[in-house]
C-alpha cells in the first residue's frame, strides 16, 4: 500500500471511530481555584515564545496530515486559522513527499500564510535502514525547506509501526541520527501516543534536541487505529496485535513530568480544551498541542479551525482568571490536586 493511501486510511478513522485510549489521564489533575482573583480578564496575557518565535497563545496544531491531495484543503484549513491566531502548526510525516514529490504541495500550502512557527516532521524509523534504504541528509532537508521549517519534528511511532502491516521494525542507529541532526536543526523529539521516560528525556538533552513533545497516552491510540486497519485487511494477527496495545504507554501527565529536563516542552496526548493546556502549562510545558480535535474542524472549514481556537483561548483564560493568573508564567505557581490513576503511576514511579 502507497503511503498516500494510508494517510487517507488514518484520517477517517480518526475522525469517524473511537480510537482514544481508554483513560484520560488530564482529567486526575484539579486546579485549586481563588474566589478572589484580583485579575482583569480584558488585560490577561497569553503571549509567549518557543524556540525564538512569538506565540499569541500557548498552543500547538499538532502534527497531523499532508501526503495526498485530498489533504491538501486540510493543511491549507489549519494554516489560515494558525495564521490568523497566532499559533504554531506542524504538517504530518512528510515521507509521502520525498517518496513522490508531485504531492509536495499538501504540505508547502502552509507556507502560503503567515502561520508564526511551522514544524517540518519526519519519522525515527525513516533514520536507519529498514527494509529500505534510510533518509538521506539531502531528503531531510528537503522536508524541512519544502514547508520553511521552524523546526523539524521526528516523530517516534514504534508502538503503531509494530501494529502495522507495513510497519518498521529496526530501531538501531536511531541516536546517532537524532545527534546529526540537532547539530542542523532546531529538533523537537516527538512521542505519538506512548510518552517518553525520563531516561529518554535525559538522552535527548544530551544528544542536543531543542524540545520535547511528549505524545503519551491519553488521547489518539494509533494501536488502536492500526487495528481496524487491519481488521478491515482480514489480518487477524494484526488486528490483535493493535487491540493488545492499544493502551500501551507513559500517561500524558506522567510524560510531561518525565520530559522536564530544563528544555521547552509541548504537552500532547488528550489534550482537548483550553483547560487541559492549562493543565499542561501549570506542570511546565511551555505549549499544549492538539491532534484530532483540529483535524475534525479542518475537515469542515478554516472558519471551524478558528472557532475552535477562540474557544481554546476563551477556556484557557477562564482557568487563568478563576486562578489569579494574569500571564503564564503565573501558571506554573497554581497548586493542583492528583487524584485517581495518575496519583497512582505518581506514587509508584
Amino acid at each position: 500500500m502507497t503511503v498516500e493511501k494510508r494517510k487517507l486510511e488514518h484520517i477517517d478513522i480518526i475522525s469517524s471511530q473511537n480510537v482514544s485510549h481508554d483513560y484520560n489521564y488530564w482529567d486526575d489533575i484539579d486546579i485549586i481555584q481563588k474566589s478572589m482573583p484580583e485579575v482583569d480578564y480584558d488585560e490577561i496575557d497569553t503571549s509567549t515564545s518557543f524556540l525564538g518565535k512569538k506565540l499569541r497563545l500557548p498552543i500547538l496544531i499538532s502534527s497531523m496530515t499532508g501526503g495526498h491531495p485530498d489533504t491538501k484543503k486540510i493543511n491549507e484549513n489549519l494554516a489560515i486559522a494558525a495564521a490568523e491566531s497566532g499559533i504554531a502548526m506542524g504538517v504530518g510525516s512528510e515521507r509521502a513527499a520525498i517518496q513522490n514529490r508531485t504531492v509536495g504541495d499538501s504540505y508547502s500550502i502552509v507556507t502560503e500564510y503567515d502561520v508564526p512557527f511551522r514544524i517540518a516532521n519526519i519519522g525515527a524509523p525513516q533514520l536507519i535502514k529498514q527494509g529500505k534504504n534510510a533518509l538521506t541528509d539531502d531528503e531531510i532537508r528537503y522536508a524541512v525547506e519544502l514547508i520553511e521549517g521552524d523546526a523539524l519534528a521526528v516523530h517516534f511511532n514504534f508502538v503503531q509501526e509494530l501494529s502495522q502491516p507495513e510497519g518498521d521494525r529496526n530501531s538501531k542507529g536511531i541516536k546517532k541520527r537524532i545527534g546529526e541532526l540537532s547539530k542542523k536543526y532546531k529538533t523537537i523529539a516527538k512521542e505519538t501516543g506512548a510518552g517518553f521516560s525520563v531516561q529518554d528525556s535525559l538522552e535527548f538533552k544530551q544528544l542536543g534536541v531543542s524540545a520535547i513533545d511528549t505524545g503519551g497516552r491519553s488521547g489518539t491510540s494509533f494501536a488502536a487505529v492500526e487495528s481496524i486497519r487491519s481488521r478491515n485487511r482480514s489480518d487477524e494477527q494484526k488486528e490483535r496485535v493493535g487491540t493488545t496495545y492499544w493502551n500501551w504507554g507513559i500517561p500524558s501527565p506522567m510524560s510531561l513530568m518525565f520530559a522536564n529536563v530544563e528544555l521547552p516542552v509541548i504537552a500532547s496526548g488528550g489534550i482537548r480544551t483550553g483547560l487541559d493546556v492549562f493543565r499542561g502549562l501549570s506542570m511546565g510545558a511551555t505549549l499544549g498541542g492538539l491532534a484530532s480535535t483540529f483535524l475534525k474542524a479542518a475537515l469542515k472549514s478554516d472558519k471551524d479551525v478558528t472557532d475552535l481556537v477562540l474557544q481554546l483561548e476563551t477556556e484557557l483564560k477562564t482557568a487563568m482568571f478563576l486562578t489569579g493568573c494574569s500571564s503564564l508564567k503565573d501558571i506554573k505557581k497554581v497548586r493542583k490536586v492528583y487524584r485517581g490513576r495518575l496519583l497512582e503511576w505518581m506514587n509508584q514511579t
